[in-house]
């Protein structure tokens, strides 16, 4: 792998940030405001501006002759653009406004057309389903991998991309989440090589690795395997404001015809403090990118020897990477075996720290450039200190089954509805998720739901990840996971009963 400093250009064009430099002219000409947004800057919404958003509506811009229009960039924005594919070693960038969840909409309606199959893991988020349910592409799910002593999920394997290429010769559509939530990042390169022999797409959700190219010659990440598309969260990681996100192409996807659905998926009066942001956290990166996260590496390498040191189980680096994967020492996944999770992350909220994640069997931490300025020993004392605090609970449900986290579909070898192995059988979707969408639904108990097809989505989040989608048929695995969680006092997304106590399904003729 290439060092980021290697491939990123240093020249004096990235000391510039085009549009705050447009922004902050106009602002500083007077020019009276005339025109929408009519709050002119800031005046006209006195209360919005006794509450502290005075600062930020100074920026909040529209689409004026001096400061570009996002779908239609020929001066700032497209400079501003233009830089940041030079930095990310894309041939194009476009500036996102409304996540990454607008670019996998844009990207399923340009690329997977009706019919067509797009091969996946349940590792993707939700976006991803909403994507081939608007485009009426047909899923088919690859099972990923875990790392055996802890049964926790890493990523897709090239051999299985390849496996399903074989066996869905009609693919149009490679997506690969990586890194996945938990930080697990899959061996990119190998899997382009599977794709080019195949001819498929190959685009990467890189929603929470976008500082994975200032990590150097770590990490695997899009630009550095060359791959078709890649999208940045900018936002997560990388500093700009929420919901920031670039979308990257390689030199083989057409810009016009992925330009054309990211106008369709994102509003016509774009964020100009968003904009803005993206633009001068591009400048941030290009300036001081591998220093920032060079000291973060080192940040998370220390508390990993930490909790080590402590006693404490975690997903760890090695382990991870002896299955062939690779980890985000910066996202750390605290392993509860026997239960304990959310009372764990509760009182370590009350001491001052609010983790990403919680589950019965895990929690997640994840550091960024704000720790930089910190020291990692408070928060090790912390750990010690809840962990004393729930010892005697602990050992009194040592006895308890470990909780199940993951649906056993996720994985290779698991079986499959009871009919056969995921890892042979790819896709249960005897609909695509636009059909089970428009099919005439019927509700049924959770428990009476096997066998038959899903017509909703069925998602935890966070992690945002779904259970089950529509088009798919619901196994006695899945019933007996979601029913657990039930139990938990878990609450689901993308149905019409969020306690799931009836789940709707796809009406029998």
């Amino acid at each position: 792998m290439k060092r980021a400093g290697d491939c990123i250009s240093r020249t004096v064009s990235q000391l510039d940030a085009p549009l705050y430099r447009a922004a902050r002219r106009f602002v500083r000409s007077g020019t009276k405001s005339l025109h929408v947004p009519l709050h002119g800057r800031g005046p006209g919404a006195p209360w919005l501006r006794q509450v502290g958003f005075n600062s930020l509506m100074k920026w909040d811009l529209t689409e004026l002759d001096p400061l570009d229009d996002l779908h239609l960039p020929r001066g700032a924005i497209k400079e501003a653009q233009g830089l940041a594919a030079q930095l990310f070693r894309a041939s194009k960038t476009f500036f996102m406004i409304n996540g990454v969840t607008g670019g996998l909409l844009a990207l399923f309606m340009a690329f997977a057309p009706p019919g067509r199959k797009v091969l996946l893991t349940r590792l993707a988020h939700k976006a991803v389903l909403h994507g081939i349910a608007l485009s009426g592409a047909r899923p088919v799910y690859l099972p990923i991998e875990k790392e055996p002593s802890t049964n926790f999920p890493l990523n897709v394997s090239p051999q299985s991309v390849e496996k399903g290429l074989l066996k869905n010769p009609e693919t149009a559509l490679v997506l690969v989440t990586s890194p996945s939530y938990w930080g697990v990042a899959a061996d990119l390169p190998a899997l382009r090589k599977v794709t080019e022999k195949f001819g498929a797409i190959l685009a990467i959700d890189e929603a929470h690795g976008g500082h994975f190219p200032f990590y150097g010659d770590r990490l695997p990440h899009g630009a550095m395997a060359g791959v078709d598309l890649w999208l940045h969260s900018a936002h997560k990681s990388l500093g700009s404001l929420t919901p920031g996100a670039l979308l990257h192409l390689g030199k083989k996807i057409s810009s016009s015809k992925i330009g054309f659905w990211l106008q369709v998926m994102q509003t016509s009066s774009p964020s100009y403090p968003v904009m803005i942001s993206l633009d001068l956290m591009r400048r941030q990166m290009a300036l001081r990118g591998e220093e920032m996260f060079s000291r973060l590496w080192d940040w998370g390498q220390t508390i990993r020897r930490g909790l080590s040191a402590r006693g404490f189980a975690f997903l760890q680096v090695e382990k991870v990477e002896e299955m062939g994967f690779y980890l985000d020492p910066c996202r750390i996944t605290l392993l509860f075996p026997r239960g304990g999770g959310h009372e764990f992350a509760r009182l370590l909220a009350k001491r001052g720290y609010q983790v990403e994640l919680e589950a019965g069997g895990y929690l997640l931490a994840i550091g960024g450039p704000a720790q930089l300025g910190r020291s990692y020993s408070p928060f090790l004392r912390a750990l010690v200190r809840v962990r004393s605090l729930l010892d005697n609970k602990n050992r009194a449900i040592a006895a308890q089954l470990p909780p199940q986290e993951f649906p056993p579909t996720f994985f290779a070898g698991a079986i499959n509805n009871g009919e056969g192995n995921a890892a042979e059988n790819f896709s249960p979707f005897p609909l695509s998720p636009r059909q089970a969408l428009q099919a005439p639904p019927v509700s049924v108990l959770l428990e009476k739901a096997v066998g038959e097809i899903c017509a909703e989505m069925v998602i935890v989040s966070p992690p945002g990840i779904p259970i089950i989608a529509p088009g798919e048929i619901i196994g006695k695995n899945v019933v007996h996971f979601l029913r657990e969680k039930r139990a938990e006092g878990v609450f689901f997304q993308g149905v019409k009963d969020p306690t799931l106590k009836w789940i709707t399904v796809v009406k029998k003729c």
